[in-house]
């Protein structure tokens, strides 16, 4: 039977939800939620405002919201005989039908909420890889949830004291706990997961989808592997093309943002595709290291020259941005700091263009490096564990060729070292006089925080910074990119420009992990299945370079344009309780002391921009809920 419904305004991708799980709100609380932009809709305890309708079908009356987009959407209308539904409708109808289990085949970055009243459920979902979610905090006896972390907030009950243990982890680039957020009383549905309320508030959390990370594809022709990436990756830029109106794509020097560029060209034909690309000031000092491209630009305009309808530009600013100049505008848009606090005024320009070119949303090349352009290098040791003996020395002598070094070495570095436990790597780096890993070296916080919030064990026992198998990297990498912040939100929070990541199509993710070692490392060349799938819409001056892209190398110039406030900034986490304990501040006041550098080429990113600018950005996070930023 069809379900009929009651349509609401979705919207685009930008519209958000709150809702709210209780039997007898107050009066304020009700008028504080209807206060939020779109209609409200309600069946017995629950009541949502934004992107929210009801349905019946079965005999049943739902109420739900979504917020993102579902990109299979044309793909699931096809196969369920209902063609013509557009991607909030699509999933919902889906849920009806399978219920939380049925998210795991859901494609795109979205959150959900559904209430079903003859269950007397409520549901809330998040995406696969957490890139969307909906947070949820205790209110008046019931359960306040919304889409945004500051809609949440501003809901009456809802305090806002912070949540220390999720701050020493994400201070010390450690996950926090999958449903932690930087405030005590507000927690998050964790990615993969569906959480489900019943209407006296109890909550049991249904993990949806879990990728089977020992699973290998059986082995067969090189090219049949190469062709088949190149399908799923067609399909996944196609998704993110699909119904998102006006798109630009972000576009590097890189393989990453480079092939879905290159992808959506091919995929659009003679139409334009406008495509952007951040770069350094002209006459502007920047860092410079052997393995690091400051200046992305050549490798850019070399990708826009091989497809004709491409419409290329470079965008960059010599000055700072608002964000620079207030970075409180960021805490009232995300209610959260940011990691890269330094990249976001420098990334500006880019979203910026984008929106006045018209654009919804820009694609960008994000998670490819563990999907697609895997580096191979972890095969080594997987070869070891399973005791592939002859194919390990062929590749150690092939790598130790290419980087001059003996295969012996490079056997030690990436075979055995990365089969030890974390903590006896740990020991074995100290033992040679090698440094700590960077997360350490380049944390604010403040040591004594760190180890009062048990982060050093939290860190070895989670293997950041180390090196490990095939399957031990991945399993940290999916978890550390499921604990982080989401990042959808994010760019449109702050730009009205939703960000997608095609690379990371869960569809392209498992096929990706499934594939045997030997198709990312092959004679030495690392990324070799990167490198061939690319092929045919990648020009050679990309595919063959292997330095990284450095994002924001002027750094040290950005930086000494805010030289007096930073100065003043520091002084004020001084004066700051709540600030001089979690972060390390007399190492913040040594380097603002010290001799400022004037060589931009030499000066390093881990002391300027990790300690000081991140620290900064934190200590201005901490006053601004303590109640110090004004």
């Amino acid at each position: 039977m069809n379900p009929s419904h009651r349509r609401p305004p979705l919207g685009g991708a930008e519209a958000g939800f709150v809702g709210l799980l209780s039997r007898e709100p107050s009066e304020a609380l009700l008028r504080r939620l209807g206060a939020h932009p779109g209609r409200s809709f309600g069946c017995g305890p629950v009541r949502l405002v934004g992107p929210a309708g009801t349905t019946r079908g079965d005999g049943r009356t739902h109420v739900f919201a979504f917020a993102g987009r579902l990109v299979d959407a044309d793909e699931a209308a096809d196969r369920d005989g209902d063609p013509g539904r557009d991607g909030a409708f699509a999933a919902l109808d889906r849920f009806r039908r399978h219920g939380p289990d049925g998210i795991a085949g859901w494609r795109g970055h979205f959150a959900l909420a559904h209430f079903d009243a003859g269950a007397a459920r409520l549901w809330l979902a998040a995406d696969h890889l957490g890139r969307r979610t909906v947070y949820h905090a205790r209110v008046e006896g019931g359960v306040a949830f919304s889409s945004s972390l500051r809609a949440l907030l501003a809901l009456p009950g809802v305090p806002h004291d912070p949540d220390e243990h999720y701050l020493a982890a994400t201070f010390s680039d450690v996950p926090p706990e999958p449903d932690a957020t930087p405030y005590a009383a507000v927690r998050r549905v964790p990615a993969a997961t569906a959480a489900a309320f019943d209407v006296d508030g109890g909550l049991r959390l249904h993990r949806y989808w879990h990728p089977d990370l020992a699973r290998r594809l059986p082995r067969r022709r090189d090219d049949d592997h190469v062709e088949e990436a190149r399908a799923l990756l067609d399909r996944a830029v196609a998704r993110g093309l699909r119904g998102a109106g006006t798109v630009v794509c972000q576009l590097s020097g890189g393989f990453d943002s480079g092939a879905v560029a290159a992808t959506a060209a091919r995929l659009r034909g003679d139409a334009p595709l406008p495509v952007l690309t951040v770069a350094p000031p002209d006459g502007v000092a920047r860092f410079e290291h052997p393995g690091a491209i400051g200046d992305e630009r050549p490798l850019a305009a070399a990708v826009a020259a091989m497809h004709p309808n491409m419409i290329w530009e470079a965008v960059s600013s010599a000055g700072l941005h608002a964000y620079d100049d207030n970075p409180v505008r960021l805490f009232l848009s995300m209610a959260a700091p940011t990691r890269g606090s330094l990249n976001v005024g420098w990334y500006a320009p880019l979203f910026e263009r984008a929106r006045a070119l018209g654009a919804s949303t820009i694609l960008t090349g994000g998670l490819g490096n563990m999907t697609l352009s895997w580096d191979g290098l972890c095969g080594l040791a997987s070869m070891a564990r399973r005791g592939d003996w002859v194919r390990l020395w062929r590749e150690a002598r092939a790598i130790g060729r290419m980087q001059g070094r003996s295969p012996v070495a490079v056997l030690r570095r990436h075979a055995i070292v990365p089969l030890l436990p974390p903590r006896l790597q740990a020991r074995w780096s100290a033992f040679r006089g090698g440094l700590p890993p960077e997360g350490e070296t380049s944390s604010p916080i403040h040591p004594d925080f760190a180890r009062a919030h048990g982060i050093p064990e939290r860190r070895l026992a989670f293997g950041l910074d180390y090196d490990g198998d095939t399957d031990a990297t991945r399993r940290r990498w999916l978890s550390y990119v499921q604990s982080n912040p989401p990042t959808a939100d994010m760019t449109e929070a702050l730009f009205g420009v939703a960000s997608y990541a095609p690379l990371s199509d869960v569809d392209l993710l498992e096929f990706c992990f499934a594939l045997p070692d030997e198709q990312y490392l092959r004679d030495g060349r690392t990324r070799w299945l990167a490198r061939r799938v690319l092929a045919d819409r990648l020009p050679p001056a990309v595919l063959d370079e292997t330095r990284r892209g450095f994002q924001c190398a002027e750094f040290l110039h950005r930086l000494s344009l805010q030289r007096e406030r930073i100065v003043e900034g520091v002084a004020a986490l001084e004066r700051s309780p709540l600030a001089g304990r979690v972060l390390d501040v007399e190492r913040m006041r040594r380097i603002v002391d010290a001799e400022w550098p004037t060589d931009a080429a030499g000066t390093g990113f881990g002391d300027y921009g990790g300690v000081l600018h991140r620290g900064l950005h934190y200590g201005l996070f901490l006053r601004w809920i303590e109640g110090g930023n004004g």
